[in-house]
């Protein structure tokens, strides 16, 4: 290596083999569909929002490529040259 060069070596990307587990929501939102309107209330007051996120329609092969850019001790996602 050059020591007078202006270039940075390039760090190797580590990649993870991440293996995600696909839920099946759909005996979740029947049982959403027979509570009552208090019934959810108190769900929720419970348990926060979580009733919501197994709600949402997720993309597995998203998940799987995000999980490329994790960067887990500063908790969030990094993206190089951006």
């Amino acid at each position: 290596m050059n020591m007078g060069s202006n270039q940075t070596p390039l760090l190797k990307k580590k990649f993870y083999q991440v293996k995600i587990k696909s839920l099946k929501a759909a005996s979740l939102r029947e049982l959403g569909q027979l509570m009552g309107q208090l019934q959810r209330q108190a769900f929720r007051n419970v348990y926060g929002k979580i009733w919501d996120l197994a709600m949402v329609e997720v993309s597995v092969e998203a998940i799987a490529s995000l999980t490329q850019y994790c960067d887990q001790p500063l908790r969030c996602f990094t993206f190089r040259d951006f």
